[in-house]
């Protein structure tokens, strides 16, 4: 099928991030897989890297990237993601993070334009790879296109007491048309409200749970592949969505 959607991807990063079992290096090495992996299934797909680690991203590692996106961020010098970094929770600090920065900087782009001429915006985490199950021509289905697209809903593998939230969607690779960005937005944005609560309550939750809480179901569309795959960072086990 001829590709008429514009695609953008906006893909998160933590090069330098001291948690997980991959060395900076490698984390650069991986991301640059996952932008390759984008151009090789839409060639034309425009690529907006956001770097989200509290260990500041060097000039070298910036230049690399930089040169193989459309646009870079650098929130690593961000003094609320570096405060965070200082937790020594990884979970608190990956989710926190993404959680906190991914809806401003989404806010940011629209506002400057950068989502001119786009139909649909996909959020992925780096290091992950789009694989040959990802079949771009899902996002031609006219029937599709005003649709919030996610894989399956899943079990929650926490008490219900812990995030009062009793299923998640994976959050590796998802997508929403331009038209839904403010209420993307804004979904991140209760989110992180719903984060902060639920730490100072003595609880706990992530972007797996939040997004299942504030996703509104009516436009959801959940497929069962997304096609993306890649290797967890707290112990390197490989997965697929």
């Amino acid at each position: 099928m001829a590709q008429q959607i514009k695609h953008a991807f906006m893909v998160t990063s933590a090069i330098n991030s001291k948690f997980g079992v991959f060395k900076p290096a490698e984390r650069l090495r991986q991301t640059l897989d996952t932008i390759r992996s984008i151009k090789s299934k839409i060639p034309t797909a425009k690529i907006y890297v956001v770097e989200c680690c509290g260990e500041p991203i060097t000039a070298d590692q910036e230049d690399l990237i930089r040169a193989n996106c459309d646009i870079f961020i650098d929130c690593s010098r961000n003094e609320e993601v570096q405060d965070l970094y200082d937790n020594d929770n990884w979970d608190v600090v990956k989710n926190g993070t993404e959680i906190m920065i991914f809806g401003r900087v989404l806010a940011i782009l629209q506002k400057e334009g950068a989502f001119d001429g786009i139909d649909r915006i996909h959020k992925m985490s780096g290091r992950y790879v789009l694989n040959d199950m990802f079949d771009a021509d899902t996002y031609e289905q006219s029937e599709l296109e005003d649709k919030i697209i996610i894989g399956p809903k899943h079990q929650s593998q926490f008490p219900i007491e812990v995030t009062t939230v009793p299923l998640q969607y994976m959050a590796r690779l998802w997508s929403w048309p331009r038209s839904r960005v403010d209420e993307v937005v804004g979904v991140y944005s209760d989110s992180f409200l719903f984060f902060a609560e639920r730490l100072s309550q003595g609880g706990y939750v992530d972007i797996e749970h939040v997004l299942y809480k504030f996703l509104n179901p009516d436009v959801v569309h959940e497929i069962q592949n997304m096609g993306v795959e890649g290797q967890i960072a707290p112990n390197g086990q490989a997965i697929k969505n």
